[in-house]
């Protein structure tokens, strides 16, 4: 049987239909004190203890800020997740915050976050002494994490080349752990090396699972989207006074939050290991609020801008980046302002 349609039924279903698009978008309304979707990454020290203090204790509440939080195993799928408007808030490494960038110029840098350690690691007893022995070898990394990138860098510069003489595969951050825990005198599996960071690193060398070929330092920030700027800048701006106090709160009962950090990850180390970790970030050792900085200073911003230059060249981003472009420090800045004038209790 057909069905006739009025022109105020017609009307209406129209309309319910685009209600129900609209509602459907991955993309909410932007409104004041609703939870910011933060993205961070379980298997990543030094971000995940910040998140430990985010949790349980009452410092974001104290500012109004809630969260809803989002795990990742690593930067890339968080990229992809920030793309499709499913976080507001990033826990990030520099590449997939560049990345990000590159494919979306709407994201900016508003604040640094933490150093932490990246390394290629090779079974203890694998002939592999320099990187010059991983011709003819696999090396796996999590594709699009800041530590692929620098392992292609790292490879290229000592005249690997990558496809050739030496093969780079794509291996998920949550595998890494478990795969150098099953072990293997020469590989692990089809992998000869694992580009990895910490606390992959620190769990299988305490482990004796593995030795370090070569490791580096390297930098991460805190990313947010212009729209989230301009539509919840107090509450951007009061979450990152809360991230500050979480350092301080950090660095007063490590212990605590290293233990939290430790469930949430599945990597148990012993506190010995953890401190080893924090000493590569200043702010986890900064008892006083005060003295926790957020800020890029130029140095900082000029590392991000080489290794955009270096994503470009091999091929890891598509479009150039410059760097200053993206970073907006105005709301660290009155969340460090903020610290020196309503401290907490």
């Amino acid at each position: 049987m057909k069905t006739r349609w009025s022109r105020r039924g017609l009307a209406a279903a129209v309309a319910l239909l685009i209600l129900s698009s609209v509602s459907g978008c991955t993309r909410r309304p932007a409104g004041q004190h609703a939870p910011l979707r933060l993205g961070w990454q379980p298997p990543w020290a030094n971000q995940g203890q910040i998140v430990e203090v985010f949790k349980h204790t009452d410092v974001l509440s104290r500012r109004g800020v809630t969260l809803e939080y989002k795990t990742f195993t690593y930067g890339g799928p968080m990229t992809e997740a920030a793309l499709a408007g499913e976080v507001d808030v990033l826990f990030v490494g520099d590449q997939p915050a560049i990345t990000l960038i590159s494919r979306d110029p709407k994201w900016r840098i508003v604040a640094r976050m933490t150093n932490y350690r990246s390394a290629f690691l090779v079974p203890p007893d694998s002939p592999v002494r320099g990187l010059k022995d991983l011709i003819g070898r696999k090396v796996g990394t999590a594709f699009g994490s800041t530590t692929h990138r620098d392992a292609v860098r790292i490879l290229t510069e000592a005249g690997l080349r990558i496809g050739k003489d030496v093969q780079v595969v794509n291996v998920d951050q949550a595998e890494h752990a478990a795969l150098i825990a099953k072990g293997g005198k020469d590989a692990w599996g089809e992998v000869s090396a694992i580009a990895t960071y910490d606390p992959t690193i620190a769990v299988s060398v305490s482990g004796r699972r593995a030795r370090v070929l070569k490791e580096w330092l390297c930098p991460a920030v805190v990313v947010t989207n212009e729209d989230m700027i301009r539509q919840r800048a107090q509450d951007l701006q009061h979450f990152l006074t809360a991230y500050i106090e979480a350092f301080a709160i950090y660095a007063r009962d490590p212990r605590q939050f290293d233990g939290l950090y430790s469930e949430d990850s599945r990597l148990p180390l012993p506190d010995k290991v953890y401190r080893s970790i924090a000493a590569y970030e200043p702010n986890l050792s900064a008892k006083d609020p005060t003295l926790v900085n957020i800020l890029l200073d130029a140095s900082q911003q000029s590392l991000l801008q080489r290794n955009a230059d270096v994503a470009l060249k091999l091929g890891i981003i598509k479009r150039s980046v410059q760097v200053r472009d993206y970073v907006d420090l105005q709301l660290a800045r009155a969340a460090a302002a903020e610290i020196k004038t309503k401290p907490s209790r």
